[in-house]
Order: C-alpha cells, then sequence, then structure tokens
C-alpha cells in the first residue's frame, strides 16, 4: 500500500466535520446501556456467535450502527457503515479526544482511503470508498475472552 502524505488542515477538518455530523447519537464507547438516539424500534438486539453480542441501529440516513455489548451491557466496541460519516463524537463519548489527539499524531501515516489511529487502549479504523463510510472503534483491554478484533465488523 502506498502511503500518501495528508495535509495537517484536511485531518483537522475531517475531524471537525466528523465531530458536528447531523447523525442521531448512539451509544458511546465505554457506556452501559441503549443507543442514546434510537428509540426501541431502531435497536435490533443480535448475537454473532456464543461470544459476540451486539446491538444494531439503522438512522433516517441509512447508516447501520453497531454497539458490541459485553455480559454487563458495557459498549466495547462500536462499528459503522453507510452512506456518510456517523456522529463520532458520540460514538466514541469519552474517547474523541483521544482519537483526536492521535489523529493529529499521524498526520503522516493517514492513506488516501483508510486510516488507522492507535491511541492507548483506543483503537480506531476508518475506511471511505465511493461515498460509502464504514469504520469500527474498540477499547484493546475492553475485549471480552474469546472476542477478536477481527469479530468487530
Amino acid at each position: 500500500m502506498r502511503k500518501i502524505r495528508i495535509p495537517h488542515y484536511v485531518i483537522a477538518g475531517l475531524t471537525i466535520l466528523a465531530s458536528s455530523a447531523t447523525a442521531p447519537a448512539f451509544a458511546q464507547l465505554g457506556a452501559t446501556g441503549r443507543a442514546a438516539g434510537a428509540s426501541a424500534g431502531d435497536v435490533v438486539q443480535k448475537a454473532q456467535d456464543a461470544f459476540v453480542q451486539y446491538r444494531e441501529t439503522i438512522d433516517a440516513q441509512g447508516i447501520v450502527v453497531r454497539e458490541y455489548v459485553d455480559s454487563s451491557g458495557a459498549v466495547y466496541a462500536v462499528s459503522w457503515r453507510g452512506p456518510a460519516m456517523p456522529d463520532i463524537h458520540s460514538l466514541l463519548g469519552a474517547y474523541f479526544e483521544t482519537f483526536r489527539q492521535g489523529a493529529n499524531a499521524s498526520v503522516g501515516d493517514a492513506g488516501l482511503h483508510a486510516t488507522r489511529v492507535e491511541q492507548g487502549d483506543l483503537v480506531v479504523e476508518n475506511r471511505v470508498r465511493l461515498r460509502e463510510f464504514s469504520g469500527r472503534a474498540w477499547l484493546a483491554s475492553a475485549l471480552p475472552p474469546g472476542v477478536m478484533s477481527t469479530d468487530i465488523q
């Protein structure tokens, strides 16, 4: 994969754009509970397998967000896909500032269509291709036993 340098102001602009998206708020990484912006009909409880439980929400813009929850209901990971970026600030909650600092620190490492920020316990991956946005974020130390980062889709 060829690395392309992206100017600092482009990364800063994307961070601001992502934090000001108009999509409804979802459950925050590390929080316990249901999706903050979802009504009862919007959340579908699913099990990928015996170890992986998630709640899936689809908003009016067609953005699908999965909140991966442990046995206590705490969100240890989130993933998204759709025609626009979800409200990353709401998804990451208290970890948004850590993400922002990591994104600013990795300015020269960003790819053209994909970025990865690994800052302490937080890992965030984001991809865009032909107006299709997708990504995932997780807390490495919070992954339940038997769950791998590859299970977060």
